[in-house]
């Protein structure tokens, strides 16, 4: 195993996400941080891959996108990245054949790992491996989700599809800030005019309230019934 580093301070914040992300006690988590390099991002800048050796980052805060490019400009968004959880080599799932990167949604901040410390971290502790498991697991079945919602949904479905799927993930079902219209409409696959009617159809029909800087669903099976 490598050393963590010596003057490496763990914030309490940061203590509590790796105890979360990784299911292990303080002190493994502390072996954690000291393993890896903290470094800031600003938004939109390129995460992965990047020109050094392969490394594999976990996000402490703000969010990150796995997004593909087409040659004329239009953007697919794979996956949105949330604190507490990996990018890079160690989950890449062949996002170097695929010409998919990771950029920064916001300003963020992550502890950046050599995919060498992973995975002998992940060959000592069983909390590391079940971990980075279920990780690449639940972003490969989100990623075939989305599939199946551009092939068989409207624009609308796919858009109330991802509001319900953000919903059920957040804190009594807002989804907070408010979803920027024209990032969400690259996530399904939509524009922005659309997103923009759908939502606004929504309100409308009581479905979604705006309230405290976020957007809750407040009839989530009325959403739901919208999914087609």
């Amino acid at each position: 195993m490598d050393r963590p580093h010596a003057s490496s301070i763990i914030a309490a914040d940061e203590l509590a996400l790796l105890r979360e992300a990784f299911g292990c006690d303080d002190v493994l988590a502390v072996t954690i941080s000291g393993l890896g390099r903290a470094d800031d991002y600003a938004r939109g800048q390129r995460l992965y891959p990047v020109a050094e050796a392969e490394l594999t980052t976990l996000l402490l805060a703000g969010r990150a996108v796995e997004v593909a490019y087409g040659r004329d400009g239009t953007a697919v968004v794979l996956c949105t990245i949330a604190p507490g959880e990996l990018f890079g080599s160690m989950l890449a799932a062949g996002a170097d054949e695929a010409g998919t990167i990771v950029e920064a949604g916001e300003v963020s901040r992550g502890r950046q790992f050599a995919a060498a410390t992973i995975l002998r971290l992940m060959e000592s502790y069983n909390c590391v491996a079940i971990a980075v498991i279920r990780q690449l697991a639940a972003r490969l079945g989100l990623m075939r989700r989305r599939m199946v919602e551009t092939v068989l949904l409207s624009a609308t479905g796919r858009i109330c599809a991802e509001l319900d799927r953000q919903s059920r993930a957040a804190a009594n079902q807002t989804i907070h800030p408010v979803p920027v219209f024209s990032e969400l409409a690259t996530v399904v696959q939509s524009t922005r005019e659309t997103v923009s009617r759908t939502i606004s159809l929504l309100e409308k029909r009581g479905i979604l309230l705006r309230e405290d800087g976020g957007l809750r669903v407040v009839a989530p099976h009325r959403l739901a019934e919208m999914i087609l």
